[in-house]
């Protein structure tokens, strides 16, 4: 699972998590590939046939749960058209379209497993895009969101983001959750089966109930 330089004929975009996966820092490219290993192994143990990645971005883990997972059938969405377009080119067997994660437009228990990847942190309502995922969801959710204060104390010790508060943390973030304070988060909607992590993140497995 690499997340070396983007081919040029995929596309390039200017947000924070294209720049993430296409990190020529050896160290973030690191972390984020664990991270990758411990989701798709968290995913492909649900065994589900299909799949909805809520916040899909420009197609990243897409591509990867594809790769591990070959006959899943991958729904995904965005609110930004343009990181939809390079979500499509890059899994052309999927289907993606622009949304918003507070309205997902598909019927209560449409998909075995919804996903949601670095999403929840950026959020004026996550408790709303927490409840339309228990809705759709018919029978796991797996969601991750940084790990505080370990995600801002490892960027602020790599020099990164010192003039945001708190210190390291994302200009874009607006929730901060321990990895306990996520978990009973999550509870509101879900029962949690999963808490776990891949520094610096938090990852959490719920039921629908």
């Amino acid at each position: 699972m690499s997340t070396m330089t983007e081919p040029a004929d995929l596309g390039v975009i200017d947000t924070s998590n294209f720049r993430k996966h296409t990190s020529s820092n050896r160290l973030q490219r690191a972390l984020i590939d664990r991270f990758h290993e411990k989701i798709t192994g968290i995913v492909r143990s649900l065994d589900p046939q299909t799949l909805l990645d809520a916040g899909c971005g420009e197609g990243f883990v897409a591509e990867i749960f594809l790769q591990a997972m070959p006959e899943l059938q991958l729904t995904g969405f965005d609110p930004l058209p343009e990181a939809v377009e390079l979500a499509r080119r890059r899994n052309p067997g999927a289907i993606f379209d622009v949304g918003s994660i507070y309205e997902i437009p598909h019927p209560d228990h449409s998909f075995d497993v919804v996903c949601c990847f670095e999403v929840m942190e950026h959020l004026h309502e996550p408790d709303k895009a927490l409840a339309e995922m228990a809705r759709v969801a018919r029978r796991a959710v797996v969601m991750s969101v940084p790990h505080e204060p370990f995600f801002c104390l490892s960027n602020a010790a790599r020099g990164k983001n010192w003039d945001i508060r708190p210190i390291g943390s994302d200009p874009d973030h607006r929730n901060f959750w321990s990895r306990e304070t996520f978990g009973q988060f999550v509870q509101r909607e879900l029962d949690v089966e999963l808490l776990t992590g891949s520094l610096p993140w938090t990852i959490c497995v719920g039921r629908p109930r």
